[in-house]
């Protein structure tokens, strides 16, 4: 593909995936390496379905141009910050998350993002039951869900059902905000972002018990 198509940002599929199987080849007079051709058609196809790259509208259909979300990831670490981004969409999380916890992980501060995740759900279940500050933690949730008399329980679901929330929650509260409290635990991204999730759930239970 020539410089200058490239320079003004229209590229040809299938000119940049031989290109690239050709500079790869395995030796002189082989032909193109065809899984590196292969890797860069899964790439474009990745490019397109997220939406930084489009058909050229005036071109054949193998002519691309890069849309104004492409052009805004000029470089890897935007690119590192919108598959990060896919990884946590803000429409999983109960809205209180995306100006506070959300950012927290897109930085890659996934500790962080946990404990504000876990100490949101801590201070809305205290507010939503109306209990004072002295109760934190597991004694927190086991007095707010108690399955007898806890003002967020269900008393309308059966005893095992309102025994096991209250569990949940004291065990979320006990497993994933504590640690988070009194030591660097050194999450990685999944796990980071499977614990958020599980807060936000949790987070919309004690909002439907207002």
């Amino acid at each position: 593909m020539a410089l200058d198509q490239m320079n003004r940002g229209q590229w040809n599929r299938r000119n940049f995936c031989m290109q690239a199987g050709r500079e790869y080849s395995d030796g002189e007079g082989q032909g193109p390496n065809n899984a590196v051709s292969e890797a860069c058609a899964v790439a474009w196809s990745w490019l397109e379905a997220n939406w930084l790259i489009c058909r050229h509208p005036e071109q054949d259909n193998d002519w691309y141009i890069p849309t104004n979300r492409g052009r805004e990831l000029n470089d890897r670490a935007g690119v590192r910050s919108l598959v990060e981004g896919e990884q946590l969409p803000d429409h999983f999380l109960h809205d209180s998350f995306i100006n506070d916890v959300r950012p927290l992980f897109l930085q890659g501060r996934y500790d962080l993002a946990v404990f504000e995740a876990f100490h949101r759900l801590e201070v809305c279940t205290r507010e939503a039951a109306e209990l004072g500050d002295e109760l934190i933690g597991t004694r927190l949730a086991s007095r707010a869900f108690h399955p007898d008399d806890g003002p967020l329980t269900d008393g309308e679901a059966e005893p095992g059902e309102r025994q096991a929330l209250m569990n949940l929650m004291c065990g979320a509260l006990g497993s994933y905000k504590n640690p988070q409290s009194h030591r660097h635990v050194g999450l990685d991204a999944p796990e980071a972002r499977e614990m958020i999730l599980m807060a936000s759930h949790l987070l919309k239970i004690v909002d439907s018990r207002r």
